[in-house]
């Protein structure tokens, strides 16, 4: 049997200890069976001294024997009593070995319960803390849901509290634009009632003016023919001069030997001669306004007879194409800002329920969108076109100051009150179908007033100008439903009235 080294001490521990309780208790036995037996002997002594002092010796040496004998034998019990008392102790140190090991084994068995009651303990406990978790935040959800609810009952009555109140406020809004309506609307009607008797002052006036103009057109077409008749007659005496000096040339040629290539030469310029004595100046294409024929043969012919020289020609295309290039700039630097404004714009319109002003604000703006394209892809000719050589026959006042042009910036000018008489017609009819209030200036069409310009001819200011000029008198006409500054012609599209518009461009022409 094998025993640990913990064992091996306590065994040599309980060993010494069990050899020195042994030899003491031994010692002790003797020394008191020493005393009796003295004792005993002294005894015997004393009494038999004096009759058997001779048997004392030899009963002296015989006890002495058997005291020998006695120690020996006490000194085997002794030792037999040592080896069962080592072997006792052995047997309880092995008992007490036996049972600290069972103790040992009992104590890890019961610290591995302990260790597995903690560990159920913790895993309880961790259990309950997960639940009270759940709980507690179950609880929080269900809180903050409560307070939700509550937020969204408290927003929902706020809510219904300012809609009541917008509701007042756009009841008391509208009492207020009704009544503003109304005074406009009479103030609106006193200054058209004004304007319409000035305007029919200025119509009367202006046909006056006209009928003296016609008149003075008339003398001076009249003289302009004469003048045409002496210079076809003497370009015609002229040609026939020289077709006659060409003859002799021709005839003393014949008779040089050269007939057949001077025939052929001679045949080509006759040809020409005769297409220059027969022939008329080119009819000029230009303007985009309706005008009366004669009187356009008649400018063309002068326009060709009067053409400006190549100097001056060259000096107002530099002048228009740089105007047209600041002009296009300008636009596109508009056109990239226009989105954002666009979009502010249509939802302002969106929030005041002005659908159809809304629709008509994106038709506009894909008008414009167009022109942009159509004017960004054109390749423009100055050389071609005849305003830039045509001279100025025209003059008319803006800001105060006069200005010249020709029949084409004329047209143009007629062209800007026109346009803006027709946006003005949509705008107007779309805010009375909104039932909004009478207001023109509150378009963006009319802000804008650049639709149909692409920078020739006229400053951008005029155009604007002439522009919002024709926008006013369509929105009214577009607003009230009438057409008292304008009418729809032929074609189907609306124009403004040719008195009003000879009143608002105030051409005259130049002696």
């Amino acid at each position: 049997m094998k025993f640990s080294p913990r064992q091996q001490t306590l065994w040599s521990v309980a060993l010494g200890a069990a050899l020195a309780l042994g030899m003491g208790a031994a010692a002790t036995a003797q020394d008191r069976d020493d005393r009796e037996d003295k004792e005993q002997s002294d005894n015997k002594a004393r009494a038999d001294q004096r009759r058997q002092q001779a048997e004392a010796r030899q009963e002296q040496a015989r006890q002495q024997q058997a005291q020998r004998q006695g120690e020996r034998q006490q000194v085997e019990r002794g030792n037999d009593a040592q080896r069962q008392q080592m072997e006792a102790r052995r047997s309880a140190v092995q008992q007490q070995a036996a049972q600290q090991q069972a103790a040992q084994q009992q104590e890890r068995r019961q610290e591995q319960q302990r260790e597995q009651g903690m560990r159920q303990q913790n895993s309880q406990r961790e259990q309950i803390q997960r639940e009270q978790a759940a709980r507690q935040q179950a609880a929080r959800q269900n809180e903050r849901q409560q307070l939700e609810r509550r937020n969204d009952i408290q927003r929902e009555q706020a809510a219904r509290q300012q809609a009541a109140r917008q509701g007042e406020r756009q009841q008391l809004q509208r009492r207020n634009e009704d009544q503003q309506r109304a005074l406009r609307q009479q103030n609106e009607a006193r200054q058209n009632a004004q304007r319409e008797q000035l305007q029919r002052q200025q119509a009367a006036r202006q046909g006056e003016r006209q009928q003296l103009e016609r008149r003075d057109e008339d003398r001076q077409r009249a003289l302009r023919q004469q003048n045409e008749a002496r210079q076809n007659a003497q370009r015609e005496q002229l040609q026939r001069q020289q077709a006659a000096r060409q003859g002799e040339r021709i005839r003393e040629q014949r008779r040089d030997g050269d007939l057949r290539q001077q025939a052929a030469r001679d045949d080509a310029a006759s040809q020409q001669l005769q297409r220059q004595a027969s022939g008329q100046p080119a009819r000029v294409m230009g303007g985009n306004q309706p005008g009366r024929r004669d009187d356009r043969r008649d400018d063309d012919r002068r326009n060709e007879q009067n053409r400006l020289s190549r100097e001056v020609q060259e000096r107002r295309i530099r002048e228009e194409r740089q105007r047209a290039e600041r002009f296009q700039q300008e636009e596109r630097r508009r056109y990239s800002n226009r989105n954002d404004w666009e979009q502010r714009y249509a939802r302002q319109l969106r929030d005041q329920r002005r659908n159809s002003q809304y629709r008509y604000q994106q038709q506009y703006y894909d008008r414009l969108r167009q022109q942009q394209i159509r004017f960004s892809s054109r390749n423009y000719n100055y050389y071609n076109d005849p305003y830039y050589y045509t001279p100025a026959s025209y003059r008319y006042s803006y800001g105060g100051r006069w200005y010249q042009t020709n029949r084409y910036g004329g047209d143009l000018l007629r062209q800007a009150v026109n346009y803006g008489y027709r946006e003005g017609l949509n705008a107007g009819r779309a805010d009375r179908m909104d039932g909004w209030r009478s207001d023109y200036r509150n378009s963006y069409a009319y802000e804008d007033a650049n639709y149909g310009y692409n920078g020739y001819y006229i400053d951008q200011g005029q155009y604007n100008y002439y522009f919002r000029q024709g926008f006013q008198r369509g929105y009214e006409d577009g607003y009230y439903g009438r057409y008292r500054y304008g009418h729809r012609g032929s074609d189907g599209n609306y124009a403004i009235l040719a008195g009003i518009l000879a009143v608002i461009v105030g051409l005259q022409l130049i002696d």
